[in-house]
């Protein structure tokens, strides 16, 4: 059977509602389902940006050129006027409820282990979340 890609984006949002089920079983079958349709047809999904009660504003040209210049680990990084880095998306220091690969070497992560989780997408080892923020 042929998947269309309007099919599988329609089951992906099925499965990511389903995911918010107050049955866990049900809710993790439904998330892992979810990322492996997600993985197997390289899907990227975005939360689209909202501003404060108004509605998200369009893009334009300057906005791909900005996004295009952003580093691909997924953070939003600019310098201050002393050269200090700003983080537009701070990270959270978690548990991790599933494993993950880290956006800054790469390697994976076990679930049930700390990290740096960026909003944006991401999970950081500690150790590199120190090397990152050092440089």
């Amino acid at each position: 059977m042929i998947e269309t890609m309007k099919n599988v984006v329609e089951r992906v949002e099925q499965l990511i509602a389903l995911a918010t089920s107050p049955n866990e079983n049900e809710a993790r079958n439904a998330a892992m389902l979810a990322v492996q349709l997600i993985r197997k047809h390289r899907l990227v999904l975005s939360i689209p940006a909202a501003n404060a009660g108004s509605s998200a504003r369009a893009r334009t040209k300057s906005d791909s050129a900005r996004e295009a210049q952003q580093p691909s680990s997924g953070r939003k990084r600019s310098r201050s006027s002393k050269g200090n880095k700003r983080v537009v998306d701070p990270p959270e220091k978690i548990v991790a409820p599933l494993g993950g690969e880290c956006v800054h070497c790469g390697s994976r992560y076990r679930a049930d282990t700390t990290i740096y989780w960026f909003a944006s997408g991401g999970g950081m080892h500690p150790k590199c979340f120190e090397e990152w923020s050092a440089r």
